[in-house]
């Protein structure tokens, strides 16, 4: 557990570089500024600046000079990650993507596993060519969590694929199944993306942890994937206006909002499968009868998938949606080693006149600059 008693103080982090396919920790970075951010379900950047004399190397690198070992990074992309550690605690990890050196020092831009697997091809890779038949990934029998664990240990499953994942444990039988196929040549992100985007669709978050043992440090990511959500309505954790919780924001936005929604599949003029979902909800309420497409998913000639698109898409867009953000003390408990993506909280507001009590609310989106953790809240729709 951290120490919390030096409160309105910016952690000091620990920058360490590490082996993207094995997780073996490599150097340490000083730094000058760093900033990172992450979304459930999508993602997310870092931006560390270095000094050029930053670097201390490790294990293999242990004897080099500060000038090797930072020309060693900078000419790694990919081949490299780097993790943002506040004591036993990694805040953020995933792999270098663009270095920027300049004559003072060096910018490293990273994003999470996610791009990662944007990189990847859900397709059956010995096949070679993604139009064969051969190329086809089907998983029958599943849970919708069972489908997403199968996807990502197809992803990671052949020689340069391997990552240091570990696995949370779920359900992996079910009555759902998905196929597909080479020629789609869809990206892994996408498709854990999509997943999660369904009715009951998982909630998946690739969750570094930093392993000591008397050999070195390694870079671990748990898989982590809710059944369908990540994180626990009847246990939040407690942020206290004046204390851990420095500001909250509203914003009420019905720009999306409807009553009915298609989405097409594949297919032309009167043979196009379609997708639909409809609610007279707000309509009987007195609203106007609101109507609205998303064409995410062109490719697909499955109607039952496509019409469970389509009420996932309504169910996100009936109301206005209100999206909620807390600007947090991460010095101040419950800190960075104590919250996840995913996770309930409840924001204990003082004299504040748009709200009425406390604001409970999930944990979808973290940003940390200038010492203070942004988190973006998901909760319950607007009332109307």
């Amino acid at each position: 557990m951290a120490d919390y008693q030096q409160r309105n103080t910016a952690p000091r982090f620990e920058v360490l570089v590490f082996h993207t396919r094995t997780g073996n920790v490599l150097a340490e970075l000083d730094y000058s500024a760093l900033s990172f951010d992450e979304q459930l379900n999508a993602g997310g950047t870092a931006t560390i600046t270095c000094p050029l004399d930053a670097a201390t190397g490790r294990d293999t690198w242990d004897d080099r000079s500060p000038a090797y070992v930072l020309r060693g990074i900078i000419s790694g992309p990919w081949r490299f990650s780097l993790a943002i550690v506040w004591g036993n605690t990694v805040a953020w990890a995933g792999p270098l993507v663009s270095p920027v050196p300049a004559l003072s020092g060096v910018e490293l831009k990273c994003s999470t596993l996610w791009a990662l697997f944007g990189r990847r091809r859900l397709m059956t890779y010995a096949a070679v060519d993604p139009a064969s038949l051969s190329a086809t990934v089907s998983f029958t029998g599943r849970s919708l969590a069972g489908i997403a664990r199968g996807i990502v240990e197809h992803a990671t499953a052949e020689y340069g694929r391997e990552l240091p994942l570990d696995y949370l444990p779920v359900t992996v039988d079910g009555d759902h199944e998905r196929t597909y196929h080479g020629y789609d040549y869809k990206p892994v992100d996408e498709a854990l993306r999509q997943l999660s985007e369904v009715i009951d669709g998982p909630d998946i978050d690739f969750r570094p942890v930093l392993v000591r043992t008397a050999t070195g440090e390694q870079i671990r990511w748990q898989v982590r994937i809710g059944q369908p959500e990540l994180g626990d309505p009847a246990a939040p954790l407690i942020w206290d206006q004046g204390a851990g919780l420095v500001d909250m924001s509203f914003d009420v936005d019905g720009s999306r909002m409807c009553s009915y929604v298609a989405v097409p599949g594949d297919g032309q003029e009167n043979a196009k499968t379609f997708g639909t979902a409809y609610s007279n909800e707000l309509v009987d309420a007195g609203w106007p009868a609101l109507e609205d497409a998303n064409s995410d998913h062109s490719s697909s000639t499955n109607r039952d998938e496509l019409d469970a698109y389509a009420a996932a898409h309504l169910a996100a867009y009936k109301r206005p949606l209100v999206a909620r953000s807390a600007t947090i003390d991460p010095a101040v408990y419950p800190g960075l080693d104590v919250w996840r993506l995913g996770d309930w909280g409840e924001f204990h507001l003082s004299d504040n006149p748009f709200v009425d009590g406390p604001q409970r609310a999930r944990i979808t989106g973290s940003s940390y600059s200038d010492g203070r953790i942004k988190l973006e809240l998901t909760g319950t729709l607007a009332e109307v």
